[in-house]
């Protein structure tokens, strides 16, 4: 008896590309509990272990919304397997690595790889499910990820103190083995339309800009925000996606149709991702501090705290992916928006009086509130899109995510020396109220 069928191959499907979210998510947060070990055995000053994590983190948010475009030029299922195999290659040079300048150099390789797999699960996802399930599909896979992305420390620190740190970058290639097996069992591509044409120049721009925004926002806690080497590549990185942004417009075949963000639906989707994905920032990482330095508790029992938030993702993006289809994703945005918010000004108001008791309920609810957020916004980027730019259009919003990361922990650590961690899930909540502000607005006419 066969195991996949072609009644049952949707779903073997929709579990492997999730494990695929899960595995780069995965990667983001399981290397820091691991850096003092990983300093240790080589020898490297502070800022240089920090590029351990920076690397992988610059790679993907460069280049993933170009993966996405990869995918709809070449075929989704080539460049995904590329891509996998890239990861899972650059795995093992990480698990081998003989010195820090090795590792970093395969950390960044490895993140390539990340960047190009990552945004082809959701256009994988859309394109193999009926219309009706995008919500349900994407809402499983969007639970799987945020599971694996709050497990990384955890399953850092089992590898590092049984094992060796080596093995969180070993445990890779196996798993992408069993994943490029599935996918490529239960996988049926869609036709595309002629032409292969790669718009180097306009990928230059991009790259080029991503690398100086992100790499201002990612040094400018050791430079200072009164650097002018901060502000030079952020100026840069602004200028550089503004010359991209105009010369799309300019050719018959660009890398990224920029007018897409002519739709409000498409462009305040993109912006939900992004605000949630900052949002988990403060959560993820500086609330998991606050709860060592301020509540005095051990770094078990901080995890433990901390994973309350993706406690109730399940149950919630399962729910939340029913109702995509029946309310309009404008409708569980707001709503979505408005949870958020209210869980950070609870988290603010109560962290003052250093009670996990009292502060964890926000911990809680904000959890239910990341799906609302999540789940309708990529099913509304992508039924906003014909099949064959489903990989532009979920590399355009894993970029949007990836990026809001990015800037929420560069923002959040700003905010932490100015103002303390009052501060970080302040400028959090102002943000979120912005969001729901422009949402307004941009979903005025739909």
């Amino acid at each position: 008896m066969n195991l996949i069928t072609e009644q049952n191959r949707k779903w073997w499907l929709l579990g492997a590309v999730s494990c695929v979210l899960g595995l780069v998510l995965l990667d983001e947060t399981v290397v820091g509990i691991a850096l003092p070990s990983i300093q240790k055995t080589f020898g490297l000053s502070n800022n240089t272990a920090h590029w351990i994590v920076n690397a992988y983190l610059l790679t993907l948010a460069c280049f993933v919304a170009v993966g996405g475009k990869l995918g709809d030029l070449f075929g989704v299922l080539r460049m995904f397997l590329l891509g996998l195999g890239s990861f899972g290659v650059f795995s093992v040079i990480c698990g081998f690595a003989p010195t820090g300048e090795v590792l970093i150099i395969a950390r960044a390789l490895q993140g390539l790889g990340a960047a190009v797999m990552f945004p082809l699960f959701m256009a994988m996802v859309t394109m193999t499910f009926p219309k009706e399930q995008h919500g349900t599909a994407l809402a499983v896979s969007g639970s799987v990820g945020t599971i694996f992305l709050s497990l990384g420390p955890l399953v850092g620190g089992l590898f590092t103190d049984l094992l060796t740190w080596r093995w969180i970058f070993w445990i890779n290639p196996f798993l992408v083995v069993g994943i490029g097996f599935v996918v490529t069992m239960t996988w049926r591509d869609v036709e595309h339309p002629p032409g292969r044409r790669i718009d180097w120049t306009g990928l230059v721009l991009i790259a080029s800009g991503m690398f100086c925004l992100v790499f201002a926002l990612m040094e400018a806690d050791d430079w200072g925000w009164h650097s002018l080497a901060t502000w030079l590549f952020l100026v840069l990185g602004f200028v550089l996606l503004g010359i991209f942004c105009w010369y799309e417009t300019t050719i018959a075949t660009p890398l990224i149709k920029v007018d897409l963000f002519a739709n409000p639906v498409f462009s305040a989707s993109n912006v939900n991702l992004f605000m949630a994905q900052y949002a988990k920032m403060p959560i993820f990482v500086f609330v998991a501090l606050y709860a060592q330095t301020e509540l005095k508790l051990s770094a078990i029992a901080a995890g433990l705290l901390v994973m309350l938030t993706p406690i109730p993702q399940p149950f919630v993006a399962a729910y939340c992916g029913r109702l995509v289809g029946k309310v309009h994703p404008r409708k569980l945005a707001f709503f979505g928006l408005v949870l958020l918010f209210s869980c950070l000004l609870w988290l603010f108001f109560t962290t003052p009086l250093n009670n996990a008791f009292i502060f964890a309920p926000g911990l809680l609810v904000a959890g239910a509130a990341f799906p609302f957020l999540f789940v309708p916004s990529r099913a509304a980027i992508m039924g906003s899109l014909p099949e064959y730019k489903h990989g532009q259009g979920s590399g355009i919003a894993m970029a949007s995510q990836m990026i809001g990361g990015t800037v929420g922990l560069s923002a959040s650590s700003a905010a932490f020396a100015v103002a303390g961690y009052q501060g970080v899930l302040g400028l959090a909540a102002l943000l979120i109220a912005l969001a729901f502000v422009y949402a307004l607005f941009a979903y005025r006419e739909v």
